[in-house]
């Protein structure tokens, strides 16, 4: 019989490509044919790109954003957050999906919420070791909802918790050395390799710290850098300023990865990341030596926690962004590839924070409440 599951989040990498590698699972393993998708969310490049990519339908609604200070853009979400609301109502009335999937975040509140009117079930995806307010908000009215971390667990009605990990898309695993090296035009491994992501938009301290240390970086490592497409090309001018020829002088800028990511992840020796917990879950699978930088000012403090609980495992170094700088950096890093018991103990630590079975966990739970 033909499903018809309905998509809601948004705004981020985080929060779409698990929506995604779900998808791709249940259509794969249940039949491509037995399924409608609709994706509800806020109008975005990123969700609109994907969707369209995986030939997902979607409808834009209004979102208000759940603020955790004052602004006088409380008002313009006041007015956004019924209008949304409205809009979802009668996109689930003429699509009248059998199920929710909701990835969490303001984006989702007025589909989740629409959907308890009309009794549609609901899962709820939370990645991070402390939810965000929106889904401690969404949790009660979910059937079930499905958690990473451990800690996530208590905040939540016991009954509807499971443990699901996060979904991993396949882009980001198996990836090959050889395909990285040729990519970047690296012809032999003379130095380690150090690769430093940026996140999706790319992230502003970590790229600062990079143009500050890429004397100290380079005279040891080689390096990949993703820099975020928004600051490439002023990434690129100054490390040309600061006499580094891009492409001869190890250090190697690129604006963005997407299928090659995990050709540049398997052949990095170290990885330097934020603390997201889908780039936490890439890094896993991959079982990487992992620098963790987490936001400071991440909503509800969701990196810091994160990585909080990788350091207690031992699975991640953790540097706040106070104590991000170069000597630190380093430091680590020479620690990480030089000291080689030191770097295979994070490794294999870190393994434990991906659960290769998450988008089947996430899909079979789907298909239960439907």
């Amino acid at each position: 019989m033909l499903k018809r599951i309905v998509l809601c989040g948004g705004g981020s990498g985080g929060h779409i490509y698990p929506l995604i590698t779900v998808v791709e699972y249940l259509k794969k393993n249940y039949g491509e044919d037995n399924f409608n998708f609709l994706f509800i969310g806020p109008s975005g490049k990123l969700d609109g790109d994907l969707m369209t990519e995986n030939n997902i339908p979607q409808k834009i609604i209004l979102c208000g954003k759940l603020r955790r200070y004052f602004s006088l853009k409380y008002l313009l979400d006041f007015l956004k957050f019924p209008v949304g609301f409205t809009q979802s109502l009668w996109n689930l009335l003429v699509f009248m999906p059998d199920v929710v999937f909701a990835k969490g975040g303001f984006a989702s509140v007025p589909v989740v919420l629409a959907a308890r009117i009309y009794r549609i079930p609901v899962v709820i995806h939370e990645s991070d070791a402390v939810p965000g307010i929106a889904n401690k908000i969404l949790g009660s009215f979910a059937s079930a909802i499905g958690i990473n971390f451990e800690k996530a667990g208590r905040y939540f009605s016991k009954k509807k918790v499971f443990l699901a990990g996060v979904p991993v898309k396949e882009d980001v695993l198996n990836g090959s050395k050889e395909k990285a090296r040729e990519l970047l035009g690296i012809k032999k491994e003379v130095k380690p390799v150090i690769l430093f992501l940026g996140g999706s938009q790319g992230a502003s301290l970590i790229n600062e710290l990079i143009i500050k240390s890429l004397d100290k970086l380079v005279s040891k490592y080689q390096i990949i850098h993703l820099t975020g497409t928004n600051h490439f090309e002023g990434m690129k001018k100054m490390a040309e300023a600061r006499g580094y020829k891009i492409g001869h002088s190890d250090y190697y800028p690129i604006a963005y990865a997407k299928e090659e990511l995990k050709d540049l992840i398997a052949l990095a020796d170290a990885v330097v990341s934020r603390a997201g917990a889908t780039s936490i879950a890439e890094l896993a699978a991959n079982h990487k030596a992992t620098i963790l930088v987490p936001i400071t000012r991440s909503a509800n403090n969701h990196q810091r926690m994160n990585a909080f609980e990788l350091s207690k495992e031992k699975a991640a170094v953790v540097l706040e962004e106070s104590n991000f700088n170069e000597n630190m950096i380093v430091h680590y890093l020479d620690k990480i590839v030089f000291n080689r018991e030191y770097g295979v103990g994070l490794m294999q630590n870190i393994e434990k924070f991906y659960n290769p079975k998450s988008e089947e966990i996430l899909a079979e739970k789907i298909m239960e409440i439907s």
